[in-house]
């Protein structure tokens, strides 16, 4: 792509940047004039990374006439009020109103690609009129036949059961035979295949977690031939090699389950590579894709890949739409 042709982002909801990461993964050449993020914890994590970019903070006091030119608007707007982990408000949750603050922006700045990102969930029954309004709004301010795609992590190379549901639109309208979802890709890996060589005995619940465990959820004995995961929702080991959802640890549904040592059962947290491995990036002696800002700790790190953007799959997303346009 020539210079020229470089595409100018601005990343609303950044979080740890899953646009910009994605982009460069895929090696398309674009520029960041500004994103948009309030928690200090990613704006952490997304300056170590990306630093010297602007944060233009709130998205709902953006005043959209300040901001720079640009060619794509990438976001994920909050998923919580959509969420089967969330209540589920919906619009009723003030934080299910702020893609009226991307149709704000959009609708002023035009830029010629949206690309947003939201969890499953906005397509059910619930929830549905919600994203019918968002696709209305979106054809309303001149992004004609707009498409969506459920798409799932596992389809593309990471062994991760994470969908999630991806929205794009171009200005004036897709072209014709375009498709959102890419080729599935076939996965040749399973969870073992992402874990730390060496994890740190801190990550490992102690024989009296682990009989609670059993006490409490009535868990299958802990006794495998390769690490997998344990999945707390369900009460079962999960035998197919990929993982659950990575989600923040806060919501502790997640464990990896590894071989026995001297007949005593294998329980662990995941480590944070681990979380970011599974997030689509590449961490190990010769490469580390994203780097961690030593002010951020094991929670606050876990959080953002659960609330992150898989940047493997969206390098593939990103490979597949721009080849069609």
């Amino acid at each position: 792509m020539a210079k020229k042709n470089t595409i100018r982002v601005f990343e609303g909801f950044a979080g740890y940047g899953g646009a910009s990461f994605g982009l460069k993964k895929a090696n398309i050449p674009h520029k960041v004039i500004g994103y948009s993020d309030i928690e200090q914890e990613a704006i952490e994590l997304y300056e170590y990374n990306f630093p010297n970019i602007r944060n233009y903070g709130d998205i709902t006091q953006i005043d959209e006439k300040k901001l720079p030119d640009f060619d794509l608007f990438t976001g994920g707007f909050p998923c919580q009020p959509f969420s089967t982990v969330g209540k589920m408000l919906g619009e009723l949750d003030t934080r299910g109103t702020l893609f009226n603050d991307i149709i704000r922006i959009c609708a002023y700045k035009q830029p010629r690609f949206i690309l947003l990102e939201n969890v499953k969930g906005l397509l059910g029954k619930k929830h549905r009129p919600t994203l019918d309004k968002i696709i209305s709004e979106l054809n309303r301010i001149g992004y004609k036949n707009v498409q969506y795609a459920v798409l799932n992590s596992k389809n593309y190379g990471v062994p991760q059961n994470r969908e999630r549901l991806w929205i794009f639109g171009q200005l004036g309208g897709l072209p014709d035979g375009f498709v959102l979802e890419p080729p599935h890709i076939e996965l040749k890996c399973r969870i073992k295949d992402f874990l730390d060589k060496n994890p740190d005995e801190g990550l490992y619940r102690t024989q009296a977690q682990i009989d609670r465990i059993h006490e409490i959820r009535n868990a299958p004995v802990f006794d495998v031939d390769e690490p997998l995961c344990y999945d707390y929702y369900n009460r079962k080991i999960r035998t197919d090699g990929i993982c659950m959802t990575v989600t923040p640890p806060e919501h502790n549904i997640m464990r990896i389950v590894e071989p026995m040592v001297n007949g005593k059962e294998r329980l662990r947290k995941l480590s944070i590579d681990e979380h970011f491995r599974l997030m689509g990036f590449i961490l190990d002696d010769k490469t580390r894709e994203i780097k961690f800002p030593p002010t951020l700790n094991y929670t606050k790190l876990g959080r953002r890949a659960g609330n992150g953007w898989d940047v493997n799959l969206v390098s593939v997303l990103f490979k597949h739409i721009f080849s069609q346009l």
